[in-house]
């Protein structure tokens, strides 16, 4: 299967992630009404063709992935086991290091309303705002 990659050119390996590891990422306050995460904090960027970017916690902690984030403050950061991310439909990981991130990780598939909503029941936040 041939799946999109990060644009950045990387010297790290591709490796495959364990179901039992955890992913990190950030949610901006935006997606955050009353504390509670929005369906639509979870998206593909730049566009809907590429994945949704996530740390993977062999190589991050949650600080490090707020601390990527702009202004960090502006940020919570969640978790999302591997294993319940695959089993929600059309959603593969992919660990897409690059230079500046060797824990970087995309979630590629269509962030239907389905889905979004499904990613929403399986997050814990581990960093509120």
């Amino acid at each position: 299967m041939d799946l999109p990659m990060a644009d950045e050119v990387s010297s790290w390996a591709s490796e495959e992630i364990p179901n039992d590891d955890y992913l990190w990422m950030r949610v901006h306050k935006n997606d955050l009404p009353n504390g509670d995460i929005a369906p639509g904090a979870f998206k593909n960027r730049p566009t809907t063709k590429d994945g949704m970017s996530t740390d993977w916690e062999k190589y991050a902690t949650p600080q490090k992935t707020r601390n990527r984030g702009r202004i960090p403050t502006d940020n919570a950061v969640i978790r999302l086991r591997v294993g319940e991310v695959r089993e929600i439909p059309d959603q593969t990981v992919v660990h897409t290091p690059i230079t500046s991130n060797r824990a970087h990780t995309d979630v590629f598939g269509d962030k239907h309303p389905q889905a979004r909503v499904l990613l929403t029941r399986i997050c814990k936040i581990v960093i509120p705002l």
